[in-house]
């Protein structure tokens, strides 16, 4: 069998922070199919809502060090909003991907239980294999290239039943959703301003930029962008924003052989000793030990020789 990838490349570099290429339009989906590997990048994320099916071969993926297996002809849904890579891979099949938007999974209004657990970070998958859900995966792939109106509806359905079912028949929970969720009543005006935010960072975490800056592009007050972004996201702007400056800066770190002092600017740190502050408070340890530490136990660097 020939596999196929479409629309995007297998990787995507970590220094993007987050992956928009894996962002569908309002009213549309992403669909890709390809062999699992292990990632050319430590990890990546993005803002869409992501649902896996593999067939022939299963995979373990991290979540930013909590492992989740996923297994062979089930379901898997999840946010791809924290940093995630693939960690292990067992057997030659494939893998098809299928990408929805924040605001269209939010727009269908599915049981609350199902949203909630989605967005509050757990990685839930299909109690059991079904031939009917290989039927669904292999028809909305063999017809992606419908591209009409009508068909991106009725594929878009499609999908939506097919949550709803899950919703009812109850799933498996892969990996937990962080300690004591907030109940969410979320509206897609709401993820929108979320999603508007997170590209927002994901744009400029490099720069000079403040919560204010953050609520501004998306002509809300400061208040009111950290009081539904926290809601949704379950920590505030500054803190999502120090993530995106303190993930910029690992890779660079553990990919590059750059200076500390450039890595520090590169990343959106105003000083070099406000970078060794938030970056000691983080991980433990200064950048040069994490250097040290991460040529000495990441396969990833060592397998790549980068340093």
């Amino acid at each position: 069998m020939q596999l196929e990838l479409h629309s995007i490349d297998e990787t995507v570099p970590f220094s993007d922070s987050v992956d928009q290429t894996r962002v569908p339009a309002p009213n549309g989906f992403i669909i890709e199919r390809h062999r699992p590997t292990l990632f050319d990048t430590p990890y990546h994320h993005h803002t869409s809502v992501e649902i896996n099916f593999l067939q022939g071969c299963s995979m373990s993926y991290s979540f930013s060090g909590k492992v989740a297996e996923l297994r062979p002809d089930c379901l898997t849904v999840f946010w791809g909003a924290a940093p995630h890579r693939v960690f292990d891979v067992s057997g030659k099949g494939q893998i098809t991907n299928i990408y929805l938007s924040l605001g269209q999974f939010v727009r269908w209004g599915l049981p609350a239980n199902l949203v909630e657990a989605i967005l509050s970070g757990a990685v839930i998958s299909s109690g059991s294999s079904t031939e009917m859900d290989k039927m669904l995966i292999d028809r909305l792939f063999d017809e992606r290239g419908n591209s009409s109106a009508l068909w991106k509806r009725t594929h878009l359905s499609e999908i939506e039943v097919r949550l709803r079912r899950l919703a009812l028949e109850g799933w498996t929970t892969l990996l937990a959703s962080r300690a004591n969720p907030t109940a969410l009543e979320l509206s897609a005006q709401t993820m929108m301003h979320v999603e508007a935010m997170l590209r927002f960072i994901a744009d400029n975490f490099t720069a000079p930029i403040n919560v204010a800056d953050i609520a501004k592009s998306t002509n809300l007050s400061s208040v009111r962008a950290g009081q539904i972004f926290r809601q949704v996201m379950g920590i505030g702007l500054k803190q999502q924003l120090m993530r995106a400056r303190l993930s910029h800066a690992r890779m660079l770190l553990t990919e590059t052989e750059a200076k500390i002092n450039s890595i520090s600017l590169d990343s959106g740190f105003s000083s070099l000793s406000a970078f060794y502050e938030a970056f000691v408070k983080a991980t433990g340890m200064t950048p040069s030990k994490y250097r040290k530490e991460a040529l000495r136990t990441n396969p990833f660097v060592a397998s790549h020789s980068k340093l």
